[in-house]
């Protein structure tokens, strides 16, 4: 191992040395091929590990992950009105903290962690986009996996629904979203028509390809630890891995009867609002598709009932898997079909302009998700909303709206003769956010952003960056703060020096007043400093 990692750091120092002497981007082919890639190293240090995960640790690494993207665009032909391209994104990432930390590995069940190391959580995640562009007059059809964006906002996702995201390793904000998103297999088409306000109406049809969003592995450095070891030597193997292999287990086939479908509409218009001009552009979407979490399948999922050790349900599951490693008995098989995906429709609709007097750009996001599908709990059980009793499933409403305020600030002091040394160019680049959720019916779920009792969720967000030596250092802070009192902010320094090397230091908190607020209040004492090298081409 220890050869594995010296030849890890040796080959990522020539990189930095030597491929800065070389070309930029290379084409092949005659030119129709262009090539473009990047590799990085990303490691994290956490800074407030809790006690209570010290017998899961010998280090304080939390990420060693070594990533390679490589991007090619192939021009088939073009003559007069048509065009086709061929493009592809691959990537592939090897983590190495497990094989560093001997406990850290210990801590993660062996199944989820070959997933968690490697980018082969499924067959073709190595493969993040790869499609058929095909273009004549006003038609655009696009048939392969592809990635999404119907959104424009930096760190959050209103209506931006379609590509569930992988959190495992990373945040919005430190990886870009091409990156943390899954690509889709699918078909979608584009029609730039003449009509007024030149509409542009869009078509998706997935054929039965879904991915659910992933969440941080159970026992590594963003998922919670394991279960107690009740006193014993510390193993693998809690409630959160229980239910994430079950989750994998009622993952839908694929199949032509659990297709998605999506349709927009996008266009221009000028209208006047107190004798000044406003060209907005708006959209029109909708989207039918499966809920990126399950809900239980039937009733019998007991959580608070502490002497059921039915395995045919997780909570007996969980008594028998403790009781397992207590006594030393053979462990019950992980159960399956204790959950299902089911179907929801969501519309969308987003706004955004340019106001004069605001001096920046205003957009607004709305999204009415109709039915989503969220299990339920016995409210009259007294004990932690978690430890609830699922008593089955049920159909909500809920509202999502965001808003952001995009504007460059210009700064005085950073434009004066005596700071002439930082090379600014005199402005700070804002974006302010508010985000604001509704629920519409039963409150009393137990799968859901919201905690038990909550029908409202509101949060704000803030990202700031300037450029500094021409550029060349760029400081960046962002926040996210929820009502409820959970969150996160991040301070970080990116470097560029040229179009090819790449590289950010960064420090990231999380906070919250009660981690049971929500999945993200659980980073809670995830504290870490973290830094990024890379080279692309």
């Amino acid at each position: 191992m220890k050869r594995k990692i010296l030849l890890t750091a040796t080959f990522l120092f020539v990189l930095m040395v030597v491929l800065p002497r070389l070309s930029f981007a290379f084409y092949l082919l005659d030119d129709k091929l262009r090539v473009k890639g990047s590799i990085y190293e990303f490691s994290i240090i956490g800074t407030n590990i809790d006690h209570k995960v010290k017998h899961y640790r010998d280090t304080n690494l939390g990420l060693m992950r070594t990533k390679a993207t490589l991007e090619l665009l192939y021009k088939g032909w073009e003559c007069q009105d048509s065009m086709l391209n061929v493009f592809g994104f691959f990537k592939y990432w090897y983590e190495a903290t497990p094989d560093i930390d001997k406990k850290y590995r210990k801590a993660i069940d062996p199944e989820l962690r070959r997933k968690f190391q490697t980018s082969r959580y499924d067959q073709d995640d190595w493969i993040n986009e790869l499609y058929v562009d095909y273009y004549r007059g006003p038609w655009n059809i696009r048939a392969g996996k592809q990635i999404v964006f119907w959104s424009e906002v930096e760190l959050t996702r209103t209506i931006d629904q379609i590509n569930q995201l992988d959190l495992r390793h990373s945040t919005p904000g430190i990886d870009p979203w091409d990156e943390i998103k899954m690509g889709l297999w699918m078909f979608r088409g584009f029609y730039n028509s003449h009509l007024p306000g030149q509409l542009i109406f869009e078509g998706i049809w997935i054929p039965g390809d879904f991915e659910p969003v992933r969440t941080p592995t159970e026992g590594t450095f963003m998922g919670d630890p394991p279960a107690p070891d009740l006193g014993h030597k510390p193993t693998y193997g809690g409630q959160n891995a229980a239910i994430e292999k079950t989750w994998n287990r009622s993952r839908p086939a694929v199949s032509l009867r659990n297709s998605s479908f999506a349709a927009r509409v996008r266009g221009n218009s000028e209208v006047f609002l107190f004798k000044t001009a406003y060209l907005l552009d708006w959209t029109l979407s909708y989207y039918h598709g499966m809920n990126n979490t399950p809900v239980a399948r039937h009733g019998t999922i007991g959580f608070a009932s502490q002497y059921n050790l039915n395995p045919n349900t997780l909570n007996g599951y969980m008594d028998t898997n403790a009781l397992s490693r207590v006594f030393g008995f053979k462990r019950p098989k992980v159960p399956s079909r204790l959950w299902e995906y089911k179907f929801e429709d969501m519309f969308g609709a987003s706004l955004q302009t340019y106001v004069p007097s605001l001096k920046g750009v205003l957009r607004g996001e709305f999204l009415y998700e109709l039915g989503r599908p969220e299990s339920t709990i016995n409210p009259k059980e007294d004990v932690a909303s978690y430890q609830k009793s699922i008593t089955g499933t049920a159909r909500e409403d809920v509202v999502n709206v965001g808003v952001t305020y995009d504007r460059p600030i210009p700064v005085g002091f950073l434009r004066s003769p005596s700071m002439q040394w930082l090379g600014s160019n005199g402005t700070i680049d804002a974006s302010f956010g508010w985000n604001e959720q509704w629920k519409r019916g039963d409150v009393k779920m137990y799968h859901s952003t919201f905690g038990e009792g909550q029908k409202i969720q509101t949060a704000f967000n803030i990202t700031a960056r300037t450029g500094l030596r021409n550029n060349e250092l760029t400081p960046v802070f962002r926040a996210f703060w929820n009502t409820r009192k959970w969150g996160y902010y991040v301070l970080a320094l990116a470097y560029s020096p040229g179009a090819h090397v790449r590289a950010e230091f960064g420090y990231m908190a999380f906070f919250a007043h009660n981690v049971w607020d929500s999945n993200e209040a659980h980073a809670k004492g995830k504290d870490q400093v973290y830094l990024k090298l890379g080279y692309e081409f």
